[in-house]
């Protein structure tokens, strides 16, 4: 057999086998997660422009509840953390707000934890042109960061919690956070695995925030008239105890 015979058997036989892997290689489909966002106050459903009692027995009105999450990521049984790289702005004026993560896999995943980051992560967050992002309505572009972005040196703002008390006379308090400092994550898990198809129909999750946690935790309970207001930068402390206790205020219920 000459080299020339010997390179074309070898040509074929290794397409061949090219081919033959490609065959047994796994379609990716689209995998999609919707997220329904829902708001209590200390358990019960709640709406931006109620009002509630807090710890005092004094009437609470929320007027304004917005924020980012980002960087979820889903723990197969398997696979371990799988990263989604995902930033999204919720706002609770909005009816019932809704989200959908999405990725693409092979087959189905046993999922029991998720986890995100609640603000903007810190290699997107300060010295940032919301301009950069071709699509204006991107939550972190021009657009759609509109009302929560500071400036390229202070960056974006990762939660906003504004209302009043209703006594005589009227409290106002406003708790804005967005600092690297202030960045946290919350995380959940369940013992019982969630199958999730690839290109399959997937059941919504509920992320709930409890209002009334915000302000009231086991540890710490932050009293409007005597700390009705944090900035972050005027205010880093409290602005640290505010987060503390929304990262706490957040339920998941798979």
């Amino acid at each position: 057999m000459n080299t020339t015979t010997r390179f074309f058997r070898f040509s074929w036989s290794f397409l061949g086998l090219v081919l033959l892997l490609a065959g047994c290689r796994e379609e990716e489909k689209a995998i999609q997660l919707p997220l329904e966002f829902a708001l209590t106050w200390d358990g019960t459903s709640f709406a931006i422009g109620d009002q509630g009692l807090d710890d005092q027995g004094r009437p609470a009105q929320l007027e304004r509840l917005e924020c980012y999450l980002s960087a979820f990521a889903l723990h197969d049984v398997d696979q371990g953390w799988l990263d989604l790289d995902t930033v999204i702005r919720v706002n609770f004026e909005d009816n019932r707000p809704v989200a959908v993560l999405e990725w693409t896999g092979t087959g189905d995943m046993q999922v029991d934890g998720l986890r995100m980051g609640l603000g903007v992560p810190e290699d997107r967050n300060v010295d940032v042109d919301p301009a950069q992002y071709a699509d204006p309505n991107h939550p972190l572009g021009f657009a759609g960061s509109a009302g929560m972005h500071w400036g390229w040196a202070a960056g974006y703002i990762f939660s906003v919690f504004d209302g009043r008390l209703l006594t005589d006379p009227t409290t106002l308090f406003s708790y804005h956070a967005g600092n690297d400092k202030v960045y946290r994550t919350a995380e959940w898990s369940w013992d019982e695995p969630l199958v999730f198809e690839a290109g399959g129909s997937i059941s919504p999750m509920v992320l709930s925030l409890d209002a009334y946690r915000c302000l009231h935790g086991q540890d710490d309970v932050i009293d409007p008239e005597v700390d009705p207001q944090s900035h972050t930068g005027n205010n880093l402390e409290l602005a640290r105890r505010w987060v503390n206790l929304y990262a706490e205020a957040w339920t998941l219920t798979p």
